[in-house]
């Protein structure tokens, strides 16, 4: 609080310091967390096998596993030119960034929700992007070559378009074009974003005079559809015939199949209704680990009482949330819980909102109150950040990198190396296309050889390679009979041995 004798200038000074500087000690903070515990290159941590795929994909100008992820891919791209070697750990400080901008995102949010708790909104705002930043499942994903920041990111940044374009007189012009063309962007980073699409258009509606909502709509849809032709690039890229080249994407087929999801399909709704349950159960144990029971508290309060009259956003919040989870409880795989990151980005807005009623409620009585509110929910928010520190370090884990070294070191010359699974597939991908290790060698993946367009991969990339025209039962040995002059190993992980190899030097 500034004396009676200072100056406008110095009053309007420490406004500032008081409305920014908190905002900017969280980003700082995080910031440090996560360099402190990022991956240096790909990773299998934090179940980030698929950084290797999707890091080979954008240096050698590639198309990435479906949905082809050509935003992420573009922007993995730029940032591998900055001077750093390792292209990962350059995808990796992507990662970073975009969560960082999602946290501020988040901040925002909460502040302009908040605007009722006047000088309090932005301490809300720096107390919901802590909580977010330091969650589990964020900081594990901060941290690796992975499109789930960033899908933090996009999720932060719908809401907010959302959160102005709901209100009556909304800003139309350059800005309202820039967030349709925003938002289709953010659909070729990954399609689940969809659902947040969705409620920004439902806000566009909702804030626009009852005669106009359809026009009003109607006007975004292009600057969407201009987003969205980020996808361009992958038939662009694939007509180049690149080594990782999934589906083919050059032909409408391939396109298709690539931008759909279509091998992932099955999995979406997949889980069985035996392991319903106990997929709710864990449900609810993992909205705890991330924001502990105050968090709880103060997050589902928040989407009650917080947020002032804004009872359409809090509720459209909320359906959203709900559709997120269903998602993430009913796909059919180990690693669904990142799908729950926009719904841990929108509850983490609810427990800003719930600080901010706090902290107003304790200002109007004294302003220590509302500091010392502030204070104790900082700790409260910070207590659990060692442990989930420690179980989410990815900067030691050598696994990926280790194995690959043992792949690359005891590989026979000419030998073709026949992998079968994520792990082992991306981490050579990486290796032997991004890095350019052992330009003598063939990567196979055993099990996508089953496809036509794999194989039509191979035979551009290794064109002394011949690959049987029918999908044998043992890819492995129908290479070898394929290729009597060269060896063929197969991958072992976890094995002291890390190549199974047939023959012998020069067979």
């Amino acid at each position: 609080m500034s004396s009676p004798g200072a100056t406008p200038a110095r009053r309007r000074w420490l406004s500032a310091l008081f409305t920014h500087v908190p905002l900017a000690l969280v980003l700082g903070a995080l910031g440090l967390a996560y360099a402190a515990t990022m991956a240096p290159s790909i990773t299998w941590a934090n179940d980030g096998a698929d950084s290797g795929d999707l890091v080979a994909a954008a240096a050698v100008g590639g198309v990435a596993h479906p949905s082809g992820y050509p935003t992420f891919l573009l922007l993995a791209r730029a940032f591998q030119m900055l001077p750093l070697g390792d292209p990962a750990l350059c995808t990796n400080i992507l990662a970073l960034s975009a969560a960082l901008v999602a946290a501020a995102l988040t901040a925002c949010v909460v502040s302009e929700l908040c605007a009722g708790c006047g000088r309090y909104a932005r301490w809300a705002g720096a107390l919901a992007a802590l909580a977010l930043g330091l969650s589990p499942v964020f900081w594990s994903q901060a941290i690796i070559a992975e499109v789930y920041s960033l899908n933090a990111l996009f999720t932060a940044s719908l809401a907010l378009f959302a959160l102005r374009d709901a209100r009556p007189g909304a800003i139309q012009g350059w800005t309202a074009r820039a967030r349709g063309l925003v938002a289709g962007m953010a659909m070729g980073n990954h399609l689940t974003i969809g659902l947040m699409l969705l409620g920004w258009i439902a806000a566009v509606a909702a804030g626009a005079p009852a005669g106009s909502r359809l026009r009003r709509v109607a006007a975004r849809l292009p600057w969407v559809g201009l987003g969205l032709l980020v996808y361009l690039y992958l038939p662009l890229r694939a007509a180049a015939q690149p080594p990782i080249n999934w589906g083919d994407a050059d032909n409408l087929a391939g396109f298709w199949w690539t931008i759909s999801g279509m091998p992932y399909r099955r999995l979406a709704f997949g889980i069985s209704s035996e392991l319903a349950p106990q997929r709710v159960m864990a449900w609810a144990a993992l909205l705890l680990a991330q924001f502990g029971p105050a968090g709880l508290v103060l997050g589902f309060g928040g989407l009650l009482y917080g947020g002032g009259a804004r009872r359409g956003v809090r509720y459209g919040s909320a359906t959203i949330a709900v559709g997120y989870s269903l998602y993430a409880l009913a796909y059919a795989a180990d690693d669904s819980y990142a799908y729950m990151l926009p719904a841990y980005v929108i509850f983490a807005i609810w427990l800003g909102c719930g600080c901010g009623e706090i902290m107003a409620a304790l200002g109007r009585r004294r302003h220590m109150l509302a500091a010392l509110a502030a204070l104790a929910s900082v700790v409260l928010i910070s207590a659990p950040a060692p442990t989930t520190a420690a179980r989410v370090d990815a900067r030691h884990d050598d696994r990926a990198i280790a194995f690959a070294g043992r792949v690359m070191t005891s590989a026979p010359r000419g030998a073709i190396i026949v992998t079968s699974g994520d792990r082992d597939s991306f981490t050579l991908w990486y290796t032997h296309y991004a890095l350019g290790a052992r330009p003598d060698l063939a990567v196979a993946v055993g099990p996508m050889l089953d496809f036509p367009w794999y194989r039509e991969c191979m035979r551009g990339t290794y064109p002394w390679l011949n690959i049987p025209e029918t999908s044998p039962e043992d890819w492995a040995a129908a290479l070898g009979a394929a290729n009597r002059t060269a060896r063929v190993c197969i991958t072992q992980l976890d094995a002291p041995e890390v190549l199974i190899c047939a023959g012998r030097q020069g067979q």
